[in-house]
């Protein structure tokens, strides 16, 4: 799923407002949207993407996720994107 997908998939489920990673646009990692109508994004599956997409190294996708984008989400509004953190297999 690439970002017009994903834009099209949750216009059509009356998520139109909804705000969503633009460049990387991570669709592939979008797993949900909150109670509050925000895009949720598994943090593992961003790395992934980035991993697959861009050809990363994992440190280098944590790296650059965690700069550019992690960080950004303060200015994209009270209705930005959320980042979850998976807690992995050792929780289970």
């Amino acid at each position: 799923m690439n970002k017009e997908e994903l834009k099209e998939f949750l216009v059509e489920r009356g998520y139109e407002e909804v705000i969503v990673f633009e460049n990387p646009d991570y669709a592939d990692a979008c797993i949900g949207i909150s109670s509050d109508d925000r895009a949720v994004y598994s943090y593992d599956k961003m790395i992934q993407h980035l991993m697959v997409t861009d050809d990363m190294t994992m440190e280098e996708a944590i790296e650059f996720i965690d700069y550019n984008t992690i960080r950004a989400l303060p200015y994209m509004g009270d209705k930005g994107p959320v980042v979850v953190y998976d807690f992995g297999e050792d929780m289970l």
